[in-house]
C-alpha cells in the first residue's frame, strides 16, 4: 500500500513545524498526526485523501454553526467588498456590541480580542487592576487558556488538603517563571466550603474567583446550580470579583449562555469560539464599573492590532443574528436529545458501562461508570473513567469515519465532543448506526490501540 497524501504532508510538515502541525492539540493521538483537510461543508470534513468524516470535534467548539455556512460565507463576502480592514473600528463593531448586550445583558461593556486565552488574561488583569489585589482562585480541572496567570490544575492534579485546596498548584506546562504559582490558588469545584475556606484564609488579597460554569474541556463537568448561587453570594460578601469563563459555554445552549441558564451574573465574563463561527472573535465583558478600569478610561491596558477586525465583526454579527432566531435552538435541542438518548440506548444494548452528559451542542461520553452524580466531582470521576475504552472508541469511530478529538497523554476524562447546527436528524440516524458498530466491536474487544 502506497503512502497517503496525509502521511506525505505530515513528513513535510515535520521539517518546518513542531510536530507537524500548527498546534499541539491538533495531533489526534489515535492517528499520531493531525487531520489534514482539503475542504469542509455542513457537518462533514473532507481530507486531502478524499476521506469524509462526520464532524464531532467542531474545531473544539468554534464551529457551532457548521462548516462553510452560507450565511457566514455571505458575511465574509460583504467584508471583502469593503476592504477587510483591521486596526480601525466600524459601524459593524458597534452593531455587534449592541446585539451582544441584548443577548447577554450582564455584559454592560465589552472589549474585543482574538482568542479565549487573550480574554481570560485580560479578565485577570482587569480584576487585579480594579481591586488592587493579587490572588486569583481557580477551580480544579478548569482550563482558561495557555498563560501563566491560571494554567494550573487542568492536566496536573496535586493532592488537596482537607479543605479542598490544592496543596501547591502545579503548572500545566514547563517554562513558567519561578514562583508564578504564588499568584493563584486551586480549589475543588462544586464545593462551597472550599471556596469559603480560601476566601477567609486569604482575605484582603483575593482579586477574583474564575471558573467555567460548565467545564467542557473535561467532558461535561457541570456546576451545581446551588453552588453557583452560593459562590455569587460569597464573592459579593467578600468584595471579590466573580469571573465566568464562557469561552466554550457561550451560545452553546440558548441565548444568554450559562449565566442566564443558571440565573447567576458574574462581574466579568469571557467569550470566544462560537461567537465568531470559525473566525477570530473573542471578548471580555461585564459590569460597566469594572470594565471602565480599562484604558482609555482607566489604567489597565488590553489592546491588539486585530481586535474587532472588520471581517471578524461581520461574521460575528451574523452569528448573533442566527442565535436570536428561535428555530436555531429548537433544532439544536432536537438533535441533542436524539443523539444523546441514542448513544445511551446503544451503551445499554451492548452492555458497555457508561453514560452521556451533554448540554446543548457539547457533550462527553463517560465510559466506565453509569452514575451521573459522580460527574460533579472531577477527581472522583477520574477514578471511574475507563481511559482504555475511551481511546478505543475514538479509534473505532475514526474507522467508521467519525472524527472525535483525542489529545496526548491519555487524559482520564472524556474527549472534547460536540455537534453543529447543520446536523440533521438523518445525520444523527447515520451516526448512531456507525456508533452501534463501534460499540459492538468494543464489546468484542476487536479494536486494538
Amino acid at each position: 500500500m502506497g503512502v497517503t497524501k496525509r502521511e506525505e504532508l505530515f513528513q513535510r510538515a515535520k521539517e518546518w513545524t513542531v510536530g507537524g502541525g500548527s498546534s499541539g492539540g491538533r495531533t489526534n493521538m489515535m492517528m499520531k498526526m493531525p487531520l489534514y483537510l482539503d475542504h469542509v461543508k455542513g457537518c462533514r470534513l473532507y481530507t486531502v485523501d478524499g476521506e469524509e468524516y462526520m464532524d464531532f470535534c467542531t474545531a473544539f467548539g468554534a464551529t457551532l454553526y457548521g462548516n462553510a455556512h452560507p450565511r457566514i460565507r455571505a458575511a465574509v463576502e460583504r467584508s471583502l467588498e469593503k476592504g477587510f480592514f483591521t486596526g480601525y473600528d466600524s459601524e459593524v463593531m458597534v452593531e455587534f456590541a449592541e446585539k451582544f448586550h441584548e443577548i447577554v445583558p450582564g455584559v454592560e461593556k465589552m472589549r474585543f480580542c482574538n482568542s479565549g486565552t487573550e480574554a481570560t488574561l485580560g479578565a485577570i488583569r482587569v480584576a487585579r487592576g480594579y481591586t488592587g489585589r493579587n490572588l486569583i482562585i481557580k477551580m480544579d480541572g478548569h482550563f482558561h487558556g495557555m498563560h501563566e496567570m491560571v494554567w494550573y490544575g487542568h492536566g496536573n492534579f496535586p493532592p488537596m488538603d482537607e479543605y479542598g485546596e490544592v496543596v501547591q498548584a502545579a503548572p500545566d506546562s514547563k517554562g513558567f517563571p519561578a514562583n508564578a504559582d504564588q499568584n493563584v490558588r486551586v480549589i475543588r469545584f462544586n464545593d462551597i466550603e472550599a471556596l469559603r475556606h480560601v476566601l477567609e484564609k486569604y482575605r484582603g488579597d483575593v482579586a477574583a474567583v474564575i471558573m467555567e460554569p460548565i467545564c467542557f474541556n473535561c467532558g461535561c463537568y457541570e456546576a451545581k446550580r446551588d453552588y453557583l448561587k452560593a459562590a455569587r453570594e460569597l464573592c459579593t460578601q467578600e468584595d471579590v470579583l466573580l469571573i465566568f469563563d464562557e469561552v466554550i459555554t457561550g451560545f452553546r445552549f440558548r441565548p444568554g449562555s450559562a449565566q442566564e441558564y443558571y440565573g447567576v451574573r458574574p462581574d466579568l465574563s469571557t467569550f470566544a469560539k462560537a461567537i465568531g463561527g470559525g473566525f477570530q472573535v473573542a471578548l471580555l465583558g461585564g459590569k460597566a464599573e469594572v470594565m471602565n478600569a480599562l484604558a482609555p478610561v482607566g489604567d489597565v491596558v488590553m489592546s491588539g492590532t486585530y481586535t474587532g477586525a472588520y471581517t471578524a465583526m461581520n461574521v460575528g454579527l451574523e452569528c448573533l443574528n442566527m442565535v436570536m432566531e428561535p428555530e436555531f435552538y429548537d433544532h439544536i435541542e432536537v438533535i441533542e436529545r436524539k443523539l444523546y438518548d441514542g448513544i445511551e440506548a446503544l451503551l445499554k444494548k451492548h452492555g458497555i458501562p457508561g453514560h452521556v452528559r451533554g448540554k446543548g451542542a457539547q457533550f462527553g461520553i463517560y465510559f466506565g461508570y453509569d452514575d451521573p452524580e459522580i460527574d460533579y466531582d472531577l477527581r472522583e470521576s477520574m477514578k471511574h473513567y475507563d481511559v482504555d475504552l475511551g481511546q478505543k472508541f475514538v479509534k473505532g469511530a475514526m474507522e467508521e469515519h467519525m472524527f472525535f478529538p483525542y489529545l496526548a497523554g491519555g487524559v482520564p476524562y472524556p474527549s472534547h465532543c460536540g455537534f453543529n447546527s447543520q446536523f440533521t436528524e438523518a445525520d444523527v440516524d447515520e451516526a448512531l448506526q456507525r456508533i452501534d458498530r463501534v460499540f459492538a466491536r468494543l464489546k468484542n474487544n476487536e479494536i486494538v490501540l
